[in-house]
């Protein structure tokens, strides 16, 4: 973003990172948001620190809007892209504070009300705005984000835990860190979970991070295939993610079928874009 080697270009890299952290301070979310998505995206790990202020928030005004679950949510999901290690230690203890108080949501078919619980919900992960994301979506994006970063054996323990949290969102969020990581070594665990798994949307979750680590055409990959015809909307959309994940030619044909059947604007939206990625890996 910054190229190296003038004096203008050095008082132009400075006035850029006191522009943005005096965005950080904001009141505003929406311009706390904007600032954290500049520094994403500068090339160098300039501005991880910064990034890593905003996720921790202002823990001496709770009442600040800096320390909303949307703020935590963006930041982490920040830190995911950069891959720091520095980030670990502070994504880890977000987590751990923030995720204890989230509860389990009844296992029922889910309907639209489901979504409208808002940012104060300790269960469902369920939103229409984007200034409605609860805290369980937060603390799912801290796991996913420790997931892209390399493990180190904190990170890695906290994630192999989060498998069984009490919250289905969270244990989803869990495997889908596990996949991220890309440690094989971790695939035992997932197979575990999966066959004590109650919940839907975990299960398909765990399932599409086993058949993206194992990308083999086993039983896993079979019962994939199988959730392209469950009745939740959800679960077609995840098992449309893991053909992608699996990354195997002969998955192309189910999900072409699955396409020609989706009712669902959102889930035919994903299938759509899954299968251009399916077809893309099968030119040379």
């Amino acid at each position: 973003m910054f190229p190296q080697g003038n004096k203008d270009v050095s008082e132009e890299q400075s006035a850029f990172f006191r522009e943005q952290r005096r965005r950080l301070d904001s009141a505003d979310t929406n311009e706390i948001r904007d600032a954290i998505d500049r520094l994403t995206y500068v090339s160098n790990s300039s501005g991880v620190r910064d990034i890593i202020s905003a996720l921790k928030g202002n823990p001496t005004f709770p009442s600040y809007s800096g320390n909303s679950p949307v703020i935590k949510f963006y930041a982490a999901k920040a830190l995911g892209k950069k891959k720091e290690k520095i980030a670990i230690e502070p994504l880890l203890s977000e987590f751990k504070k923030n995720a204890e108080p989230l509860v389990e949501r009844e296992i029922k078919p889910r309907s639209l009300k489901d979504g409208v619980n808002g940012n104060e919900s300790l269960s469902s992960p369920y939103f229409f705005l984007e200034d409605d994301i609860s805290m369980v979506l937060a603390c799912g994006e801290m796991l996913r984000a420790l997931g892209n970063i390399p493990l180190n054996e904190n990170s890695e323990k906290e994630i192999k835990q989060s498998l069984s949290h009490k919250n289905f969102y969270i244990r989803a969020s869990a495997a889908d860190a596990i996949y991220q990581s890309g440690k094989k070594g971790l695939i035992s665990g997932l197979s575990e979970s999966y066959g004590k798994e109650k919940d839907p949307y975990a299960k398909i979750s765990i399932l599409s991070a086993l058949v993206g680590l194992e990308r083999e055409p086993n039983q896993n990959f079979k019962s994939v295939l199988e959730s392209l015809q469950d009745s939740d909307p959800e679960i077609r959309k995840k098992a449309s993610e893991a053909l992608v994940r699996l990354d195997l030619r002969i998955a192309s044909p189910y999900l072409e079928k699955a396409i020609s059947l989706e009712n669902h604007p959102g889930v035919l939206a994903q299938m759509k874009e899954d299968y251009k990625q399916l077809e893309s890996f099968r030119v040379p």
